[in-house]
């Protein structure tokens, strides 16, 4: 029994990872490409592919029945005999959809039979008899997150209630040095054990979770023996308007003119005269017009260890979040709103080897105020209950710090 249920995983898997593989084709980015650090390395031996946070999947077979209708999912809706109302429809953000002779409709929430019931209603009154059929064509509504030890972290959209193996077969399933019994998910502010162990290599069913949409899948790394001591470099990070925004190391503490030269200069479009430093929990503007056009020394400010400085460009900061440092796709991610710590870490592909999530730093606007906050990421994955996953929002800045072996 326990042979046939690893061949019945292992075809799962392999069939999972086609369907996987043809959808990453679809998909496109637009993010910024990540900064190179200035200390070589070695590259990672496992490489996350995220999967954009704007994918979509077709409906699988029986989201007409019992299939829950979310926001951002898109519907095709025929009406039979008359060609014209043919057309698809996607749900608008307030839940509502617009059709032809039957005005709104707040769909969020509804199943697929219901929402005909109510077009047929409405319809009724300027078409005769009509023979409603609707479909989801696409799901948008539902997604879940991997992160950890799995072939490819990411985002994926799913329908509510997969289970978790099956979810687990779009990510390619777990990856080496994977701590299966140690696997658990996130949903809200709950920590829910699944010993992957026993659901692959023993077909225990009763560890295949279904899943709900936001969930957060974790498979953490086997760690042998105590964590090794992590040495602090002399860094600065560069973020913004600059040719290669990222993190750089110092020998020494440098004036703000060779630490700008030491990420190409300014980039177009930088706002020079409100660009500033964030020192602990202070902000100190700087104006690079003054210091680079005039001359003026007083703004050459001496740069520091773990000083961030940002170079804004109209807009820009306002309307998006930023992830820098030791995640594989550093740069700036759009829909703050909808993303969380653990989130964004997820759609940046997650940590890279040399990461220290537990020194991670979170600079946030509040009015005309920056604040630093420091964020141990480790422990809001180990036990979400006590230590929030802070919800993002719109400028924030995540920086994950690199440790040295």
């Amino acid at each position: 029994m326990k042979a046939l249920t690893l061949r019945l995983f292992s075809a799962s898997v392999a069939i999972a990872g086609l369907v996987a593989a043809g959808s990453a084709q679809a998909q496109t980015s637009t993010r910024p490409a990540a900064a190179p650090l200035q200390t070589p390395r070695p590259a990672a031996t496992t490489v996350a592919i995220p999967v954009a946070p704007a994918a979509t999947t077709p409906a699988p077979a029986g989201a007409t029945g019992d299939y829950t209708i979310g926001i951002d999912d898109v519907l095709h809706v025929i009406v039979w005999d008359n060609k014209e109302l043919e057309q698809d429809v996607i749900v608008r953000p307030d839940g509502k959809i617009s059709y032809p002779l039957a005005g709104e409709i707040h769909v969020q929430g509804l199943t697929v039979p219901k929402l005909t019931e109510i077009l047929k209603e409405r319809l009724g009154a300027s078409v005769k008899n009509p023979n409603v059929s609707v479909m989801v064509k696409e799901i948008r509504s539902f997604r879940v997150y991997f992160v950890g030890k799995v072939a490819k972290a990411g985002v994926y959209p799913i329908k509510a209630g997969t289970p978790l193996l099956q979810a687990l077969t779009l990510a390619g399933g777990t990856s080496d040095g994977a701590d299966l019994p140690s696997a658990y998910v996130i949903r809200g502010e709950t920590k829910i054990p699944v010993d992957l162990r026993r659901l692959i290599q023993d077909g225990d069913l009763s560890r295949n979770l279904k899943l709900e949409t936001e969930d957060t899948i974790v498979v953490p790394e086997i760690v042998i023996g105590s964590n090794p001591q992590e040495i602090l470099d002399r860094r600065i990070y560069l973020l913004g308007k600059v040719v290669k925004p990222g993190v750089y190391t110092l020998k020494q503490d440098t004036p703000l003119l060779h630490a700008l030269f030491l990420a190409g200069g300014l980039a177009e479009g930088a706002d020079m005269a409100s660009a500033f430093v964030m020192r602990g929990g202070e902000k100190i503007p700087v104006d690079l017009w003054r210091l680079i056009q005039k001359g003026d020394v007083t703004q050459n400010l001496t740069i520091k260890h773990e000083d961030t400085i940002v170079v804004p460009s109209g807009g820009e900061l306002q309307n998006a979040v930023y992830v820098m440092g030791e995640v594989l796709k550093p740069g700036v991610y759009s829909q703050p709103e909808a993303l969380t710590l653990l989130k964004l870490v997820t759609l940046a592909g997650g940590f890279t080897k040399y990461a220290a999530p537990s020194r991670s730093t979170l600079i946030r606007r509040d009015g005309e105020k920056k604040t630093l906050l420091k964020i141990d990421l480790k422990d809001i994955m180990n036990d979400p209950k006590t230590n929030e996953d802070i919800a993002l929002r719109p400028g924030d800045v995540l920086i994950i710090p690199e440790r040295i072996f």
